[in-house]
């Protein structure tokens, strides 16, 4: 900033800028909040649902024992497993049938399916969804 009326133009005022202890704090913030991230996945729901899809493309959500399956790979006599979404009325829509690989899976009931986060694969009771 130039003075205009006639100041010793040497001078200079500091007003606004942060000490570099500051600096290296809030840098220092901003890289826990990452790390924290990654070590807390998203979590995503997954419901069992029936594989007749209906005409406004929602799923019927049934009882998650029929998507039961020790084979791992989730789907049982036309049941699947259904990530995300909205579910209103018996029905859900809006999700995927591609179960994501970086999220916490967990059923209605609270059944972990998959840990998730840092690329982590975990899987639980051999349920996994396809």
């Amino acid at each position: 900033m130039i003075p205009q009326d006639g100041q010793d133009r040497g001078s200079f005022r500091t007003t606004g800028r942060k000490s570099s202890a500051t600096v290296v704090v809030g840098a220092l913030s901003a890289l826990s909040l990452a790390v924290a991230g990654c070590g807390s996945p998203d979590t995503v729901t997954a419901r069992c649902v029936d594989d007749d899809r209906r005409s406004d493309g929602s799923y019927r959500v049934v009882d998650e024992d029929r998507c039961d399956d020790d084979s791992g790979t989730g789907r049982t006599g036309g049941y699947f497993y259904y990530y995300g979404g909205n579910a209103s009325g018996g029905s859900v829509s809006g999700g995927t049938r591609a179960r994501p690989s970086d999220a916490k899976v967990v059923t209605e009931s609270g059944k972990v399916i998959q840990r998730g986060g840092m690329g982590g694969r975990g899987g639980g009771g051999g349920r996994v969804g396809g």
